[in-house]
Order: C-alpha cells, then sequence, then structure tokens
C-alpha cells in the first residue's frame, strides 16, 4: 500500500484530476488531505528532522558533505538520548556508522570534516550566538561540543531561530 500527502491548500483543479487519475491507476493508494505542512504537529512546530536540518544550515554545513548526514544523524539519536554523548567514540559514532553502513573512524573524520568547512565559510554570526566564539577568534568546537551544544540547543530552544 502507498500512501501520498496532499495540501488542499496548494491543490488547483489540474492536481486534483491527476489525483483521481492516480486513484483509479492504484486500488491500494492513499491519500492524505491536509491544510497544513506533512513536516509539522497539530500545532505547527517543525519535525526534529527538519529543525536539524535548518539549524546546520544556518551554522554554515554544507549539506553535499558526508558529515552533514552523519550530523542529522547523529543529533536526532541524541534528542532521543543525550547520554550517547558521554561515549561518542564507543557510542554515538559506531551507532552513526550502523545507520550508514562505514565506519566509526569514517564518521568521525566527515564530521569533523564538516564543522571545519562551515568554520571556514559559515555564518560567524550564528556561530557566535550559539558558541560564543567563531573563526575570526580561532577557534572551532571540537566534534563533541558541536553536538552537544547542538543536541542541546534543539532540546531547550523555543525561539523563533528555527522557524
Amino acid at each position: 500500500m502507498s500512501c501520498m500527502w496532499v495540501s488542499v491548500a496548494d491543490c488547483n483543479q489540474s492536481h486534483i484530476f491527476q489525483l483521481t487519475q492516480l486513484l483509479r491507476q492504484d486500488k491500494d493508494l492513499q491519500i492524505i488531505l491536509s491544510y497544513g505542512d506533512p513536516h509539522t504537529d497539530n500545532r505547527g512546530n517543525c519535525s526534529s528532522q527538519i529543525r536539524i536540518e535548518r539549524l546546520l544550515s544556518r551554522i554554515g554545513i554544507p549539506s553535499h558533505l558526508k558529515g552533514y548526514q552523519y550530523l542529522k544523524t547523529a543529533l536526532a539519536i541524541c534528542m532521543e538520548d543525550m547520554e550517547e554523548l558521554d561515549g561518542i567514540t564507543k557510542k554515538l559514532y559506531p551507532a552513526v556508522a550502523r545507520k550508514h553502513k562505514t565506519t566509526g573512524e569514517t564518521v568521525e573524520h566527515a564530521v569533523r570534516h564538516a564543522i571545519e568547512s562551515a568554520w571556514k565559510r559559515g555564518n560567524q554570526k550564528e556561530q557566535k550566538s550559539l558558541f560564543g566564539y567563531c573563526q575570526s577568534e580561532g577557534k572551532r568546537p571540537t566534534n563533541s561540543e558541536f553536538i552537544a551544544r547542538m543536541a542541546d540547543f534543539l532540546l531547550h530552544d523555543t525561539t523563533s531561530f528555527l522557524s
């Protein structure tokens, strides 16, 4: 059975015709009609995955890097259980590596490279607001500092930073 989410607010007559054609072709197709965004809850809050992506983008992590994908996974894991940060090389990196079918060492290196890239070319104002320092001061966070701060921010911040 396949499922499709459709925003009624974005539908026009042509879209409705195409949807009826799809329903005729696939009897098992379910179409969910909604007025909202599929990535938000009933109160309009963004899903954690979308919030993670927005925050990484805002900091300046290039999305084409493997480290970006690994950071998304690591932050999602940490948001579920912050204790994963207690053993970043023994617990978190191997957990991310399993999900991406690679090694913990590869994850560590790719994450470090992504952070370095962001710190060289990213938004220094956002870096300073989140970490208290930026590239112009000659510092960059370690992998564990970066992941811990980002996860903590995602868990506890309720401002419009991610809107």
